[in-house]
Protein backbone atom coordinates (compact mmCIF):
# COMPACT_ATOMS: atom_id res chain seq x y z
CA UNK A 1 0.00 0.00 0.00
CA UNK A 2 3.20 2.30 0.88
CA UNK A 3 4.89 1.63 -2.19
CA UNK A 4 1.37 2.68 -4.34
CA UNK A 5 1.13 5.81 -2.33
CA UNK A 6 4.74 6.55 -3.27
CA UNK A 7 4.07 5.52 -6.44
CA UNK A 8 1.51 7.55 -7.54
CA UNK A 9 3.21 10.64 -5.68
CA UNK A 10 5.93 10.33 -8.40
CA UNK A 11 3.80 10.28 -10.84
CA UNK A 12 1.43 13.40 -10.33
CA UNK A 13 4.99 15.40 -9.68
CA UNK A 14 6.17 14.25 -12.61
CA UNK A 15 3.26 15.43 -14.11
CA UNK A 16 3.76 18.86 -12.17
CA UNK A 17 6.46 18.98 -13.13
CA UNK A 18 5.99 18.57 -17.11
CA UNK A 19 2.91 20.78 -16.55
CA UNK A 20 5.36 23.80 -15.35
CA UNK A 21 7.86 22.95 -17.80
CA UNK A 22 4.99 23.39 -20.54
CA UNK A 23 3.16 27.19 -19.58
CA UNK A 24 6.97 28.40 -18.50
CA UNK A 25 8.80 27.24 -21.18
CA UNK A 26 6.84 27.53 -24.28
CA UNK A 27 9.21 27.83 -27.18
CA UNK A 28 11.91 27.04 -25.40
CA UNK A 29 13.05 23.07 -25.41
CA UNK A 30 15.58 23.26 -23.40
CA UNK A 31 13.70 25.81 -21.00
CA UNK A 32 14.44 29.84 -20.31
CA UNK A 33 17.45 29.35 -17.75
CA UNK A 34 20.92 28.19 -17.58
CA UNK A 35 21.23 25.16 -16.02
CA UNK A 36 24.74 25.07 -14.25
CA UNK A 37 27.80 27.11 -13.63
CA UNK A 38 30.72 26.99 -15.96
CA UNK A 39 32.38 24.63 -13.44
CA UNK A 40 29.72 22.35 -13.03
CA UNK A 41 29.99 21.89 -17.20
CA UNK A 42 34.13 21.86 -17.32
CA UNK A 43 34.13 18.99 -14.57
CA UNK A 44 31.46 16.76 -16.67
CA UNK A 45 33.79 17.43 -19.54
CA UNK A 46 37.17 16.04 -18.04
CA UNK A 47 35.34 13.28 -16.61
CA UNK A 48 34.33 12.36 -19.90
CA UNK A 49 38.00 12.70 -21.66
CA UNK A 50 39.15 10.25 -18.99
CA UNK A 51 36.97 7.19 -20.63
CA UNK A 52 38.25 4.55 -23.13
CA UNK A 53 36.61 3.34 -26.21
CA UNK A 54 38.90 0.66 -27.24
CA UNK A 55 36.31 -0.60 -29.86
CA UNK A 56 35.98 2.73 -31.59
CA UNK A 57 39.61 2.81 -31.58
CA UNK A 58 40.02 -0.05 -33.62
CA UNK A 59 36.97 1.04 -35.55
CA UNK A 60 39.22 4.35 -36.25
CA UNK A 61 42.23 2.07 -37.01
CA UNK A 62 40.35 -0.63 -39.38
CA UNK A 63 38.86 2.70 -41.82
CA UNK A 64 42.50 4.58 -41.43
CA UNK A 65 40.97 7.80 -40.37
CA UNK A 66 40.37 9.45 -37.41
CA UNK A 67 38.92 12.54 -36.50
CA UNK A 68 41.67 15.05 -34.48
CA UNK A 69 41.12 14.65 -31.03
CA UNK A 70 41.68 18.33 -29.87
CA UNK A 71 39.51 19.56 -32.37
CA UNK A 72 37.10 17.10 -31.07
CA UNK A 73 37.20 18.16 -27.62
CA UNK A 74 36.68 21.59 -28.50
CA UNK A 75 33.56 21.07 -30.49
CA UNK A 76 31.79 18.72 -27.91
CA UNK A 77 32.40 20.98 -24.69
CA UNK A 78 30.38 23.21 -26.77
CA UNK A 79 27.74 21.29 -27.90
CA UNK A 80 27.96 17.92 -25.91
CA UNK A 81 28.21 18.41 -22.51
CA UNK A 82 25.16 19.03 -20.98
CA UNK A 83 23.23 18.40 -17.55
CA UNK A 84 21.43 15.14 -18.03
CA UNK A 85 21.52 12.18 -15.75
CA UNK A 86 22.79 9.96 -18.14
CA UNK A 87 26.86 9.86 -18.76
CA UNK A 88 28.28 12.23 -21.37
CA UNK A 89 29.14 10.35 -24.88
CA UNK A 90 30.54 11.71 -28.55
CA UNK A 91 31.77 9.16 -29.80
CA UNK A 92 29.47 9.09 -33.11
CA UNK A 93 31.22 11.82 -34.02
CA UNK A 94 34.27 9.73 -34.24
CA UNK A 95 32.46 6.87 -35.94
CA UNK A 96 30.72 8.98 -38.58
CA UNK A 97 33.90 11.08 -39.56
CA UNK A 98 35.66 7.75 -40.17
CA UNK A 99 33.14 6.46 -41.89
CA UNK A 100 33.15 9.36 -44.07
CA UNK A 101 36.02 9.78 -44.97
CA UNK A 102 36.44 5.97 -45.63
CA UNK A 103 33.33 6.28 -48.50
CA UNK A 104 34.23 9.42 -49.81
CA UNK A 105 38.00 7.78 -50.53
CA UNK A 106 36.85 4.67 -52.15
CA UNK A 107 34.15 6.68 -54.66
CA UNK A 108 34.91 9.30 -57.40
CA UNK A 109 31.64 11.69 -56.75
CA UNK A 110 32.48 15.32 -57.60
CA UNK A 111 29.25 16.40 -54.72
CA UNK A 112 28.10 14.59 -51.67
CA UNK A 113 24.41 14.84 -50.58
CA UNK A 114 24.59 14.05 -47.06
CA UNK A 115 21.41 13.82 -44.70
CA UNK A 116 21.02 14.02 -41.29
CA UNK A 117 17.76 14.00 -38.52
CA UNK A 118 18.59 14.91 -35.19
CA UNK A 119 20.63 18.37 -36.15
CA UNK A 120 20.68 18.97 -31.86
CA UNK A 121 23.44 21.40 -31.26
CA UNK A 122 24.93 20.79 -34.59
CA UNK A 123 27.82 18.50 -33.04
CA UNK A 124 27.36 15.69 -35.56
CA UNK A 125 27.13 17.56 -38.46
CA UNK A 126 30.49 19.49 -37.96
CA UNK A 127 31.91 16.48 -38.07
CA UNK A 128 30.52 15.28 -41.45
CA UNK A 129 31.17 18.74 -42.91
CA UNK A 130 34.98 18.32 -41.44
CA UNK A 131 35.66 14.73 -43.30
CA UNK A 132 34.20 16.75 -46.02
CA UNK A 133 36.45 19.48 -45.82
CA UNK A 134 39.22 16.82 -44.75
CA UNK A 135 38.73 14.86 -47.84
CA UNK A 136 39.04 18.41 -49.76
CA UNK A 137 35.34 17.51 -51.71
CA UNK A 138 32.12 19.28 -52.18
CA UNK A 139 28.96 18.39 -50.34
CA UNK A 140 25.76 19.80 -48.97
CA UNK A 141 24.24 18.46 -45.40
CA UNK A 142 21.25 18.90 -45.08
CA UNK A 143 20.39 18.35 -41.20
CA UNK A 144 16.62 18.33 -39.69
CA UNK A 145 15.29 18.81 -36.10
CA UNK A 146 12.17 20.65 -34.70
CA UNK A 147 14.63 23.00 -33.15
CA UNK A 148 14.90 26.56 -33.81
CA UNK A 149 17.32 27.60 -36.62
CA UNK A 150 17.60 31.11 -36.03
CA UNK A 151 15.58 31.66 -32.76
CA UNK A 152 18.26 33.00 -29.99
CA UNK A 153 17.88 30.14 -26.76
CA UNK A 154 19.46 28.55 -23.88
CA UNK A 155 21.11 24.95 -25.19
CA UNK A 156 21.61 23.49 -21.76
CA UNK A 157 25.52 23.43 -22.61
CA UNK A 158 28.17 25.88 -21.21
CA UNK A 159 27.80 28.53 -24.05
CA UNK A 160 24.43 29.96 -22.12
CA UNK A 161 27.11 31.69 -19.70
CA UNK A 162 27.46 34.28 -22.60
CA UNK A 163 23.32 34.62 -22.84
CA UNK A 164 20.93 33.43 -25.48
CA UNK A 165 21.76 32.06 -28.99
CA UNK A 166 20.63 30.72 -32.23
CA UNK A 167 22.51 27.87 -33.27
CA UNK A 168 24.90 29.30 -35.56
CA UNK A 169 25.99 31.80 -32.86
CA UNK A 170 26.42 28.61 -30.66
CA UNK A 171 28.64 27.27 -33.90
CA UNK A 172 30.39 30.16 -34.71
CA UNK A 173 33.65 28.66 -34.30
CA UNK A 174 33.19 26.56 -36.77
CA UNK A 175 32.17 29.01 -39.75
CA UNK A 176 34.31 27.10 -41.92
CA UNK A 177 32.30 23.81 -41.72
CA UNK A 178 28.93 26.05 -41.82
CA UNK A 179 29.20 26.65 -45.04
CA UNK A 180 28.88 23.14 -45.94
CA UNK A 181 25.55 22.53 -43.53
CA UNK A 182 22.05 23.31 -44.53
CA UNK A 183 19.62 23.36 -41.02
CA UNK A 184 15.85 23.02 -41.32
CA UNK A 185 13.88 23.48 -39.12
CA UNK A 186 10.69 20.82 -38.64
CA UNK A 187 9.94 16.93 -38.60
CA UNK A 188 11.39 15.04 -41.32
CA UNK A 189 8.22 13.41 -42.36
CA UNK A 190 6.95 17.08 -43.66
CA UNK A 191 10.60 18.47 -44.80
CA UNK A 192 11.62 14.97 -47.04
CA UNK A 193 8.87 16.34 -49.74
CA UNK A 194 10.27 19.49 -49.58
CA UNK A 195 13.89 18.10 -50.35
CA UNK A 196 14.80 17.94 -54.09
CA UNK A 197 17.52 15.24 -53.78
CA UNK A 198 17.64 12.20 -56.19
CA UNK A 199 20.69 10.66 -54.29
CA UNK A 200 21.44 10.62 -50.71
CA UNK A 201 25.24 9.24 -50.42
CA UNK A 202 25.49 9.08 -46.92
CA UNK A 203 23.17 9.43 -43.90
CA UNK A 204 23.18 9.97 -40.18
CA UNK A 205 20.08 9.08 -37.92
CA UNK A 206 19.59 10.45 -34.84
CA UNK A 207 16.78 12.04 -34.65
CA UNK A 208 12.71 10.54 -32.94
CA UNK A 209 13.88 6.99 -32.13
CA UNK A 210 9.94 6.45 -32.49
CA UNK A 211 9.32 3.15 -34.79
CA UNK A 212 7.32 4.48 -37.21
CA UNK A 213 9.28 7.34 -37.53
CA UNK A 214 12.54 5.94 -37.89
CA UNK A 215 11.21 3.16 -40.57
CA UNK A 216 10.00 6.23 -42.55
CA UNK A 217 13.21 8.43 -42.34
CA UNK A 218 14.68 5.17 -43.85
CA UNK A 219 12.14 3.84 -46.73
CA UNK A 220 12.53 7.54 -47.93
CA UNK A 221 16.72 7.25 -47.77
CA UNK A 222 16.92 4.11 -49.02
CA UNK A 223 14.86 4.54 -52.02
CA UNK A 224 17.71 7.04 -53.15
CA UNK A 225 20.72 5.37 -52.20
CA UNK A 226 22.62 2.84 -54.87
CA UNK A 227 25.25 -0.07 -53.71
CA UNK A 228 27.70 0.97 -51.21
CA UNK A 229 25.82 4.26 -49.83
CA UNK A 230 25.50 4.26 -46.45
CA UNK A 231 22.99 4.84 -43.56
CA UNK A 232 24.25 5.12 -40.20
CA UNK A 233 21.79 4.94 -36.62
CA UNK A 234 22.57 6.06 -33.63
CA UNK A 235 21.01 4.61 -30.10
CA UNK A 236 20.89 1.09 -31.41
CA UNK A 237 19.70 0.34 -27.39
CA UNK A 238 17.51 -2.18 -26.56
CA UNK A 239 16.63 -0.93 -22.93
CA UNK A 240 16.22 2.66 -24.03
CA UNK A 241 15.05 2.74 -27.82
CA UNK A 242 13.48 -0.01 -29.09
CA UNK A 243 11.90 1.60 -31.59
CA UNK A 244 15.61 1.90 -33.37
CA UNK A 245 16.18 -1.58 -32.37
CA UNK A 246 12.82 -2.77 -34.31
CA UNK A 247 13.67 -0.67 -37.22
CA UNK A 248 17.30 -1.95 -37.39
CA UNK A 249 16.37 -5.65 -36.93
CA UNK A 250 13.72 -5.52 -39.81
CA UNK A 251 16.45 -4.19 -41.97
CA UNK A 252 18.34 -7.22 -41.09
CA UNK A 253 15.40 -9.42 -41.87
CA UNK A 254 14.99 -7.75 -45.51
CA UNK A 255 18.87 -8.10 -46.31
CA UNK A 256 19.14 -5.04 -48.61
CA UNK A 257 21.34 -3.50 -46.22
CA UNK A 258 24.77 -4.79 -44.74
CA UNK A 259 24.88 -4.42 -41.01
CA UNK A 260 27.65 -3.53 -39.14
CA UNK A 261 27.39 -3.00 -35.04
CA UNK A 262 30.01 -0.50 -33.21
CA UNK A 263 29.51 -0.87 -29.24
CA UNK A 264 30.08 2.06 -27.40
CA UNK A 265 29.22 1.70 -23.53
CA UNK A 266 25.98 1.52 -21.44
CA UNK A 267 24.42 -1.15 -23.90
CA UNK A 268 24.41 1.47 -27.10
CA UNK A 269 25.63 0.77 -30.55
CA UNK A 270 25.91 2.61 -33.89
CA UNK A 271 25.05 0.64 -36.86
CA UNK A 272 25.95 1.05 -40.08
CA UNK A 273 23.84 0.14 -42.64
CA UNK A 274 25.95 -0.44 -45.84
CA UNK A 275 23.68 -0.97 -48.90
CA UNK A 276 23.94 -4.28 -50.76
Amino acid sequence: MVQKAYSLIFRVSLFLHKLFFFLFNRGYPFGNRIWAKKEKYIKIFEESKKKNFLIIDEFEKKKSFSINKKWLNNLALKTQVVIKKTPINYQHGRVIYSELMSYIKKRNIKNFNILETGSARGFSSICLSRALIDSHVKGKIYSIDILPVKKKIYWNCISDLEGKKSRKELLKDWDYELKNINYIQGKSKDIFSKIDLKRIHFSFLDGSHNFKDVSYEFDWISKRQIKGDIIIFDDYNSKKFDGVVKCVDNIRSENIYKLSFIYSENNRYYVIATKK
